[in-house]
């Protein structure tokens, strides 16, 4: 089992849904399609595990798209969710404590091992120093970008982090 031969660098790791069914649709509509009134929805999924397990971090973010990316999408669908989140949560969201430092592929179509090398030291963070961070993401798929983005946030010193992502496939 990789968790135990590997352990991954966040502390905890979280999902509302399976990604299928209607919860995929509704995401696909969000992310490809400018259906950014699905944030509230999509935030309060999270919130409702939050707090159901009684969780609190100091600040929230989310995983960073490239700028190039950014600009040709026109926003950040993790971005959206998280600032709905941190309002739900009355904690502070913070746009600067990961940035994405280069172009990679997108994920979807890649292989597990390829998805790894694409994403491999694409992220650093600041700002972070002794902080609980309950970073957000739309989908986790194989875990890596969860990897990637905690991985730089424990190196700047976030003594937590909490990852969240609204879907999840297990394969």
């Amino acid at each position: 089992m990789r968790c135990v031969s590997d352990p991954p660098p966040f502390d905890r790791m979280m999902s509302a849904y399976l990604f299928e069914g209607p919860v995929k649709d509704i995401i696909h509509s969000f992310k490809y399609a400018d259906a950014t009134y699905h944030k509230k929805y999509l935030a309060r999924a999270l919130f409702d595990i939050i707090k159901e397990e009684g969780l609190s971090c100091d600040l929230v973010t989310f995983v960073p798209l490239h700028w190039a990316r950014m600009i040709s999408r026109g926003y950040n669908q993790a971005a959206l969710i998280a600032g709905e989140l941190a309002g739900m949560l009355g904690i502070r969201l913070s746009y600067d404590a990961l940035k994405k430092t280069r172009v990679t592929l997108p994920q979807v179509g890649l292989r597990k091992h390829e998805r790894k090398k694409n994403i491999r030291g694409a992220f650093i963070a600041s700002g972070v120093q002794d902080k609980a961070v309950m970073v957000v993401d739309d989908v986790v798929t194989t875990g890596q970008t969860a990897r990637e983005v905690s991985s730089a946030l424990k190196k700047s010193g976030a003594s937590y982090v909490l990852f969240l992502s609204v879907g999840r496939i297990i394969s």
